[in-house]
């Protein structure tokens, strides 16, 4: 490489970056704007919320200071303890009427006499509601009502009068009202001064008011005030800061709404308690029907009550929308001098973007790995010309290490693998032969383009790589599954054959026989009929543990006669003379059973020392480990009838877990290992080798669909090596023909893949591998025809 370029700084280049820093400052002062205008909106809403509160508060006392004056000035007038009589005019209409015309919200005026006459005048104009309930004609303007005894009769007379107050029509009927009994007459009558009632419901306006009410002075006449709070909300309506506002005059004592900007007062129960819960709480903000409600409550406290308050609800998207369309005229202006700005910034940019575009797709090509592919970008500007001689430098440096990585990891795997097939003499080349018929399958497979290869390829050196390191990893669980289970030939097998300490037994039980031959014949026996009885005992002996070695082999199918006469054989007895509990080792005392130490013992037996307890790898652990299938109780069981009884093969069931343990320990080995991208799928590859295509493999019990192509062809070259052995010492060697032909049963039962086991055929790879690997006598004619579709 020569020597880097001169150039430009780079900080050259950073004056074309100043419209980035406008943007940043414009950015930011509209999010400043946008703080500031939401305080503004927030204070201009709480100084408007507390003159409302004000002007709440003023027309409330202003109603109650009325309302006192109006009585203090009617309770000064000569006639009002006048009783009504009928068809003549109290004198005091003239004054109720005008009264009423001068503050419109009074619904009515009355005195109630402590004789139970009553006297009310009610204004027919406060609400269309009062006209239809009196069903009143246009020009009747007025409702007198009067209850007075006559003939020891409650008459109540309703006289409705013009505006001039002139008669138009009166109807009488009988009355039990009482103005005594009512809560106004009594309140009055007990105080001495003006009292006013809680707010309620005026049945005849279906609205809500409320009753003022003094005693006259020196009697027991009371004169009242009905005023209607619609007026009230008639004011909320003039009053309310914006259109969606809602403004409620809340009771909390009676939990009522009194006064409300909205048409209806019919509030339900669960909002009255949530008013109730607003004011005890003092929220600040809520969510309603999905809307941002600011919320303020303001005490309405007066001498007549402490208990009310006036609630707002502010909804707070109404409240920001002046200041959001100067926000959003500014951000349409800032964008607007953006997009002005814009070519100017595109063009100048050029100077750094493009050589930078042309560096990336030189990194993009390291990180694909095309190392060779690498080349200088040339630019203008120092620093990034002396960055594309760092990227090419940085990418021979990475080339070089990577390729004493592979190099590393490779012959650590063949290391590994090596080690694997070194632990047992008789699986030796297992781990270096699959990986050449997997390998053989896969290129093969990879140059088909129809059927289940139409997506499979092998396409460069990576692919290849990954599938063969899968191959040779294999079996790398089997590290950890003991040698004597791995090699075991003979059912008695441990770490040595036992068959020698079995016959061990039946030497002894063979002695025992002439030395008891020979007592019984001192004893004064007859020595020809002592020698059939011992001729026979013995050959009976020999014929006993020729059959006991036989079924030690393994190699024929263990009927339930052959078991039958093992347990019978098992009942053979000889006498222990020394103490099997010496030089023995702590592991061994551990299993020890306190029953073991009888002086007879039998000639097979299946004791408590011979159950390996298992101590971790338990099915919970199993299953969440996401395999299937069952685990067995103990680890091993060494005992002998248990062993010898074993119906097919040399391994019992706790061996022959521990054998198919080690695509366990595979799997979970290979997903410690922090693999590359390229080499992802060695763990999927791997193991899987033991599964079938209908769920009855291990240790997962997948199925076609959950296996790849190159975990199908592991599974078939895992099979025909293993077939095709000749170096192991519990079967003979296979001819291709029988391999073959075993094969073919596998594809029928589904646990191999019918188009991998056909490719195998017809592309020669099985006879191929044979010539190699396999000795000449095994290796004969196959007629593949029969075995293809």
């Amino acid at each position: 490489m020569g020597k880097s370029k001169s150039g430009f700084k780079i900080s050259t280049t950073i004056l074309f970056l100043f419209f980035l820093v406008i943007g940043i400052i414009a950015t930011s002062t509209l999010l400043l704007q946008f703080y500031f205008a939401k305080q503004l909106a927030h204070d201009a809403t709480q100084n408007s919320v507390k003159f409302l509160s004000d002007k709440t508060f003023h027309k409330i006392d202003e109603i109650n200071r009325v309302s006192f004056d109006t009585i203090s000035l009617l309770e000064l007038s000569n006639n009002i303890e006048d009783l009504p009589q009928k068809n003549i005019h109290h004198p005091m209409l003239e004054k109720f009427v005008t009264t009423m015309q001068t503050k419109k919200y009074i619904y009515a005026m009355y005195t109630g006499y402590e004789t139970g006459e009553f006297y009310e005048v009610i204004n027919l104009d406060i609400d269309e509601k009062l006209r239809k309930k009196y069903q009143t004609t246009d020009n009747e303007r007025w409702l007198v009502v009067k209850i007075f005894t006559e003939k020891n009769s409650v008459i109540k007379v309703e006289e409705y009068l013009d505006k001039n107050l002139n008669l138009i029509r009166s109807k009488s009927k009988k009355s039990d009202y009482n103005p005594v009994k009512r809560p106004w007459y009594k309140k009055a009558i007990a105080s001495s001064t003006m009292i006013r009632t809680q707010p309620y419901m005026f049945s005849n306006l279906e609205s809500m008011g409320v009753t003022y009410s003094k005693k006259i002075d020196n009697s027991q006449t009371v004169v009242s005030i009905d005023i209607s709070l619609a007026s009230l909300s008639k004011f909320l309506k003039s009053q309310q800061i914006f259109k969606n506002t809602e403004l409620y005059i809340f009771d909390s004592l009676n939990k009522k709404v009194i006064a409300s900007n909205k048409k209806a007062l019919n509030i339900s129960a669960k909002s009255l308690n949530h008013f109730n819960e607003l004011i005890f709480t003092n929220a600040k903000e809520i969510v309603q029907n999905k809307r941002n409600y600011l919320v303020s409550i303001a005490k309405l406290e007066s001498e007549y009550s402490d208990k009310e308050y006036l609630i707002m609800l502010i909804d707070k998207e109404e409240m920001m929308a002046p200041y959001n369309k100067k926000i959003e005229l500014a951000i349409y202006a800032n964008i607007l001098l953006m997009l002005v700005t814009l070519p100017i910034i595109w063009y100048s940019s050029k100077i750094i973007i493009n050589p930078m575009k042309l560096l990336t797709k030189e990194n993009e090509k390291i990180q694909n790995r095309k190392f060779d592919d690498v080349v200088l970008v040339d630019s203008s500007i120092k620093e990034i010309n002396e960055l594309s001689y760092s990227i090419v430098s940085m990418s021979r440096s990475i080339q070089e290490y990577e390729e004493a990585q592979i190099k590393l990891m490779d012959s650590f795997i063949e290391v590994i693998a090596s080690a694997i097939d070194a632990k047992s003499e008789y699986t030796a080349g297992h781990g270096q032969r699959v990986p050449v018929i997997t390998m053989m399958l896969a290129k093969e497979a990879s140059l088909r383009k129809d059927g289940i290869f139409k997506d499979f390829s092998i396409e460069d050196e990576e692919d290849e790589r990954e599938l063969k390191i899968a191959a040779l990893l294999h079996d790398c669980g089997k590290i950890t599954t003991p040698e004597y289970v791995v090699d075991k030939a003979t059912k008695l097998e441990t770490i040595y054959n036992r068959i020698h300490e079995v016959r061990t037994r039946f030497e002894v039980v063979y002695r025992d026989l002439e030395v008891l031959y020979y007592q019984k014949l001192l004893d004064g026996k007859e020595r020809d009929e002592l020698d059939k009885w011992l001729e026979i005992e013995k050959k009976s002996l020999k014929d006993n543990f020729e059959f006991i070695a036989n079924c030690n082999i393994g190699g024929e199918f263990m009927s339930d006669d052959y078991i039958s006469r093992i347990q019978e054989i098992a009942k053979i007895t000889w006498n222990k003379n020394f103490d099997d509990t010496l030089g023995i080792s702590q592991a061994e005392r551990d299993r020890l059973s306190p029953h073991d130490e009888n002086e007879v013992e039998h000639i097979l037996s299946d004791k408590f020392n011979h159950i390996i307890e298992r101590t971790r790898y338990f099915q919970d652990e199993y299953e969440k480990d996401g395999f299937k299938g069952t685990v067995p109780k103990h680890l091993y069981n060494l005992g002998e009838i248990y062993n010898l009884t074993v119906r097919k093969g040399t391994l019992s069931q706790e061996e022959r877990f521990k054998i198919n343990e080690h695509i366990i320990m595979t799997i979970k080995m290979l997903d410690q290992l922090p693999f590359p991208e390229q080499l992802k799928r060695i763990p999927e590859y791997a193991g899987a080798h033991h599964e079938t295509l209908i769920g009855t493999g291990y240790p997962k019990q997948l199925t076609k669909e959950d296996m790849s192509v190159p975990a199908r062809i592991m599974a078939l070259a895992d099979i025909y090596e293993a077939l095709t052995a000749s170096d192991r010492p519990y079967k003979e060697p296979k001819k291709l023909s029988e391999s073959i032909k075993i094969l073919s049963f596998m594809v029928k039962d589904q646990h191999i893949d019918k188009d991998i086991f056909e490719l195998f055929l017809t592309s020669g790879i099985y006879k191929e591998y044979g010539k190699k690997y396999l000795k000449p006598e095994q290796i004969d004619e196959v007629d593949i025809s029969q075995y293809l579709s």
